[in-house]
């Protein structure tokens, strides 16, 4: 049995940290300020897993305190929202040693990078450093230390940063994880495979009455042909973003594949397939984190690094700007960029470098 730190106490977090422990591992769980841990050790020290997983797990240690959290693991998952990757990589780069394994589960393009960034500008040796494009877990908690695991997902791209180390970090989360984190080449290649804003943004922002009213309808049930085709042109201009940097990124549609087994119909129909059974509904208030992540973290990022290139996203750019609008942000200001990255005015090879082979700036 091995020691895991998970960095994170909502949704994803509480639901590795109680896999984790059923499975028998040593599990530490973060969480910044401590309100998520509460409940937990109101409900006999234990989290609560029905669905995929059913059981009460019960971490080792609950703490606000990461350097107790991170002592000794072999492991650290980050699992905290994206807007938290900045403070926490910044905290992690001071007390990680070179022996450990990060991993940002799920990561958003970029957050390898700006660990190592990190490690860098503190003077010291970095740690193993992996992330994948989404979460290995599909779930909600439906009440607090109460998490629901809809589905654990058949297979997830991961790399490392640089990504020679990929195979290392795949031998040690096998232990954890078993068999479900793939090769996914590289950090750039799996950043850009972050699916989550393809389908997260388009339906929240065009039915954004109803969010607005606070309906909370599945959000696979808002998504019309019509729609649908949006999301396709805005995968592809992902898709178009990738090509430019020379890497190859999974498709929308390809992810619903490898992740949920759905290999045919029309898009209404595979997204019906792949989201329909966990019917998540959608966001019921602007700070809900389809906005407050999809966007800042996965279209400014993307439409940051096409700049560098002279790529235009005016898709990406849109959405950009309504969702602002709506939301009272500038989401444009408050999200990771080039310039955050150390990647300004970098060419495709510059940056490559930087995902790829970890030479930071």
């Amino acid at each position: 049995m091995g020691s895991i730190a998970i960095i994170g106490a909502g949704n994803v977090g509480q639901a590795i940290a109680g896999h984790m422990s059923l499975q028998g591992h040593d599990v530490r769980l973060f969480d910044r300020w401590g309100h998520d841990l509460e409940p937990i050790r109101a409900n006999d020290g234990g989290i609560d897993l029905v669905g995929e997983v059913e059981g009460h797990g019960r971490p080792s240690v609950l703490t606000t305190d990461l350097k107790e959290a991170v002592d000794g693991a072999q492991v650290v998952v980050v699992a905290a929202p994206a807007f938290a990757h900045a403070y926490i990589s910044q905290e992690l780069a001071a007390v990680l040693e070179p022996s450990q394994l990060v991993l940002f589960q799920p990561g958003v393009l970029g957050s390898g990078v700006e660990l190592a960034r990190m490690f860098s500008l503190a003077g010291r040796t970095r740690c193993l450093i992996a992330e994948t494009p989404t979460s290995l877990y599909t779930c909600r908690l439906r009440k607090p230390a109460h998490v629901y695991i809809g589905a654990i997902k058949h297979s997830v791209p991961l790399a490392a940063v640089p990504h020679t180390d990929t195979p290392r970090a795949l031998e040690i989360l096998r232990a954890y994880f078993g068999q479900r984190y793939a090769a996914g080449g590289d950090t750039l290649a799996v950043g850009l495979s972050n699916c989550n804003p393809i389908y997260h943004v388009p339906p929240a922002v065009l039915n954004f009455k109803t969010v607005e009213d606070a309906d909370r309808h599945p959000l696979h049930s808002l998504v019309t042909p019509r729609i649908a085709e949006v999301i396709d042109a805005l995968d592809k201009e992902r898709l178009s973003l990738a090509h430019a940097l020379g890497v190859e990124a999974t498709s929308f549609w390809d992810f619903l594949t490898t992740a949920y087994g759905v290999t045919e119909g029309t898009f209404v129909e595979r997204i019906v397939q792949g989201y329909g059974r966990q019917a998540f509904p959608e966001p019921d208030s602007v700070t809900h984190r389809y906005f407050t992540e999809d966007i800042p973290f996965g279209l400014v990022i993307w439409r940051s690094l096409a700049e560098q290139l002279g790529l235009s996203l005016p898709l990406t750019d849109s959405f950009i700007a309504v969702s602002s609008t709506l939301c009272g942000r500038d989401f444009a200001a408050d999200g990771r960029t080039a310039e955050s990255l150390g990647l300004l005015r970098s060419d495709a090879a510059g940056i490559r470098a930087a995902f790829i082979d970890g030479a930071v700036c």
